[in-house]
């Protein structure tokens, strides 16, 4: 009799066991509804291009940080705009810009935005390179969006 109460006693636990995992699992039928953010990704990516500051091809920029400073030669400056992975941006058909024509006075360099194919409504990093045979360094810049009308002339701080 012991037996027989103490094998009914573990089917019935091990039974109320198992009804949870398999209340759980939703049926081969059921149709599961996809989690949506609240706010939809195109907008997040609008207000965030929405917040970066604006250049357009040929506006002046200048941009200080402590790689110039000690540069001894200015053509060891190099300032490069990298097109930014930003959702919604399509793709203009190359991933950098060597800007040109830069001029390094004091501790900034000075350059005009390229007017590159496509370049208009992207999202570029800045960068800038001081390369020379002693050292490499570089410094960042920030991240802007290049519209079609000309902003007001900027004065790059690098972040950092």
């Amino acid at each position: 009799m012991g037996r027989l109460m103490f094998g009914s006693v573990l089917l019935a636990g091990a039974s109320l066991l198992a009804v949870p995992a398999h209340a759980q699992a939703p049926s081969p039928d059921a149709k599961i509804p996809p989690i949506v953010s609240p706010v939809a990704p195109t907008a997040t990516a609008k207000a965030a291009a929405d917040a970066l500051p604006d250049l357009a091809p040929g506006d002046d920029v200048a941009i200080a940080c402590e790689a110039i400073e000690r540069v001894a030669d200015p053509s060891d400056v190099r300032v490069v705009l990298t097109i930014a992975a930003v959702p919604g941006d399509s793709q203009p058909g190359y991933k950098k810009i060597l800007a040109l024509n830069e001029k390094v006075t004091g501790s900034a360099v000075h350059l005009k935005v390229p007017n590159a194919p496509d370049l208009p409504n992207h999202t570029v990093n800045l960068s800038v390179y001081v390369v020379d045979k002693a050292n490499n360094k570089d410094c960042d810049a920030g991240q802007y969006r290049i519209v079609q009308t000309p902003a007001v002339a900027t004065a790059v701080k690098p972040k950092g």
